[in-house]
C-alpha cells in the first residue's frame, strides 16, 4: 500500500494535469457552502423559503460530485468507462438521498441541542459517514442501503479511512469558512466592488483567489478518492472489487 505522502503527491500531480476538475470542484464547493450556510436555524425558522436554496444546491452538487469522482477514478485506474444516462442518474439520485438524509439528521440535532460544540461534532461525524456512503455509491457501484451499511461498518473495520475522511472534510470546511467569511468581511469594508469597479488589481486578486480555491477543492477531492481506492484496494478486476467489499460488509454473526 502507498504511503500517505505518495498519495498526496499523486493527488497533486493529477489535479495539476486536469484543470477541468477545478471547475467541477469549484461548483461542488459553492453548493456545499450553500447547503451548510442555509441549514442554519436562523435562516429557515423565520423564512422557510430559504430551504429551497440548500435543496437546489444538493440537486446540483450530486451529479457534479458523481461526474468528478468518476473522472478521478478513471484517471487513477487508466480506464475509459462510459455510463448511460440511466446509470449516471441512479448514482446522482442515491447520492442526493444520502445528502438529504444527512441534512435532516443535522437539522434535528441542531433543534434538539443547539450547542455549538455538540453541533460541530455531530455535523462532522454525519458528514464523514455521508461522504463514505457516497464514495461507496460512486466508486463501488453500491445501492443506497448497502452504501449506508458499508459506511457505518467502515467506522468499525477501517477507522483510519473514516478518520481521514473526517479530517479532509474539516480542512475543506475550514478553508471554505475562512475564504467566504474573509471575502464577505472585505466586501463590507470596501462597500462592495462598486468602489473598485475600475481597479484591475482587485479583479486580478479576485480571480487568483477563485483559481486557488478551485485548485484546493479539486486537490481535496482527488486526495479523498485516491485514498479511498488505495485503502479498500480496488483493482481493475470486478471480482477483486467484490472480494474486497465482502470484507467490509457487516457479518451475520454481528447481528
Amino acid at each position: 500500500m502507498k504511503s500517505l505522502r505518495q498519495i498526496l503527491y499523486e493527488a497533486l500531480v493529477s489535479t495539476s494535469r486536469f484543470p477541468r476538475w477545478w471547475i467541477l470542484a469549484l461548483a461542488q464547493a459553492v453548493c456545499l457552502y450553500l447547503v451548510g450556510e442555509f441549514l442554519q436555524p436562523h435562516y429557515w425558522s423565520s423564512h422557510p423559503g430559504f430551504l429551497a436554496l440548500p435543496v437546489l444546491a444538493v440537486l446540483i452538487m450530486s451529479p457534479v460530485t458523481v461526474w468528478l469522482w468518476l473522472e478521478i477514478e478513471s484517471a487513477k485506474l487508466k480506464l475509459v468507462r462510459h455510463y448511460s444516462a440511466k446509470s449516471f442518474s441512479a448514482f446522482g439520485l442515491a447520492v442526493s438521498a444520502v445528502i438529504f438524509c444527512s441534512m435532516i439528521i443535522m437539522i434535528v440535532a441542531k433543534l434538539s441541542y443547539p450547542d455549538w460544540l455538540f453541533s460541530a461534532l455531530v455535523s462532522s461525524l454525519i458528514s464523514a459517514t455521508a461522504t463514505l456512503a457516497t464514495l461507496f455509491i460512486v466508486l463501488c457501484r453500491q445501492k443506497f442501503s448497502s452504501a449506508i451499511a458499508l459506511a457505518f461498518d467502515t467506522w468499525n473495520k477501517k477507522v483510519s479511512l473514516a478518520a481521514l475522511v473526517a479530517f479532509v472534510l474539516l480542512l475543506a470546511h475550514g478553508a471554505s469558512f475562512a475564504l467566504v467569511h474573509g471575502t464577505l468581511r472585505n466586501f463590507k469594508d470596501w462597500q462592495g466592488f462598486s468602489v473598485f469597479a475600475h481597479s484591475a488589481t482587485i479583479w486580478v486578486l479576485f480571480f487568483v483567489g477563485l483559481l486557488f480555491t478551485a485548485f484546493v477543492a479539486a486537490f481535496l477531492n482527488t486526495f479523498l478518492v485516491l485514498l479511498f481506492l488505495e485503502i479498500i484496494g480496488l483493482k481493475k478486476d470486478p471480482e477483486t472489487e467484490k472480494a474486497v467489499l465482502n470484507k467490509l460488509v457487516i457479518s451475520e454473526a454481528s447481528h
